[in-house]
């Protein structure tokens, strides 16, 4: 009984670590004042469309079965689940995702039942599970996302090389659709096929900068946008921009560089009570018995755990910053 404590105890901690980390991420991302500047210039830019012709990311069936389809998309909060699996490039329907969400969060409360846990710590391991798919996708499209950041500055400098031989920018899209890497020649080639089968590169653009997730891809359609507005060379903007993104990239991995100190000590502190706590099972089982045998011992538990949360969170605010 003592290693089923162990388990759901970690097993909580990691759950809640991995809810708090999400809600940051959602936060840096959705309430920054950088990201919520360009948010309001792309809605500023592309609110002189005509509100039928206003951009979004076009939504795929969420099931086979056309009933199920017809009433989860009824559900606009399924709209996010949708657009998750999109910018993680998977092949998944929301009804599938649903159902091993529904799945594990089964599987943890009949586990937490067997093993005579608390309301409290079935209801985490249940949350904690049901949430996994999310987090796993979340982890893809994060990865996919600095990928595509990554081999946006190369992407620019073909997509100007391009327009400079003489080609038009729907054309020049896909070159680099054509001649890029993966996973950014994936968002221009279906760019180029949006444009080539009929929308504006006004919506074309603006719809890539939906799909992708990147402070650097708002950036080139900003670019583009105040282009087709004002007039210049294009091939030449885009060259600069590939520029600035370098620069950028290179003063976000020196910041990175310099704060690896206090990530190392933030996981080194936050991993040191598990450490500890094996250590201690190993060579004196009974010595943290106290803290299951005893009434005051889940208490103090949950109150380090909470502690504990509250030291990672300070750390990375600290250690997190943004350029």
């Amino acid at each position: 009984m003592d290693y089923w404590a162990y388990f759901i105890l970690i097993l909580a901690f990691l759950g809640l670590f991995g809810l708090i980390e999400s809600l940051i991420l959602f936060w840096s991302n959705w309430a920054g004042s950088e990201s919520r500047r360009l948010r309001m210039r792309l809605q500023t830019i592309s609110g002189e469309l005509p509100q039928s012709a206003t951009p979004r990311l076009k939504r795929g069936a969420y099931s086979t079965n056309p009933a199920t389809d017809r009433f989860l998309k009824q559900i606009q909060q399924l709209d996010a689940l949708d657009t998750l699996l999109r910018q993680a490039n998977q092949p998944y329907l929301v009804v599938q995702v649903l159902g091993v969400m529904g799945g594990l969060g089964l599987a943890a409360l009949v586990i937490s039942l067997l093993a005579g846990a608390g309301f409290l710590t079935v209801l985490i391991a249940v949350a904690v599970s049901g949430a996994a798919p999310i987090l796993v996708l979340r982890i893809i499209r994060t990865s996919r996302m600095k990928q595509i950041e990554s081999q946006l500055p190369d992407a620019l400098d073909l997509l100007g090389q391009a327009m400079r031989a003489g080609h038009a920018f729907s054309s020049a899209l896909r070159t680099v659709g054509v001649e890029g890497p993966e996973p950014i020649a994936t968002e221009f080639r279906t760019t180029s096929d949006e444009i080539s089968f009929g929308s504006t590169v006004r919506e074309g653009v603006l719809n890539l900068a939906n799909r992708v997730d990147s402070m650097d891809m708002r950036y080139f359609a900003l670019a583009v946008l105040i282009q087709s507005e004002t007039g210049g060379n294009l091939s030449n903007l885009m060259i600069d921009l590939a520029k600035l993104i370098r620069e950028r990239m290179k003063l976000r991995r020196t910041v990175k560089v310099l704060a690896a100190e206090g990530r190392l000590s933030g996981w080194i502190l936050g991993l040191l009570p598990f450490g500890f706590a094996g250590l201690m099972t190993l060579v004196n089982p009974s010595y943290l018995s106290f803290f299951w045998i005893d009434p005051g011992g889940w208490p103090i538990v949950k109150l380090m755990a909470v502690l504990l949360l509250v030291g990672v969170i300070w750390i990375r605010s600290i250690t997190n910053i943004r350029v």
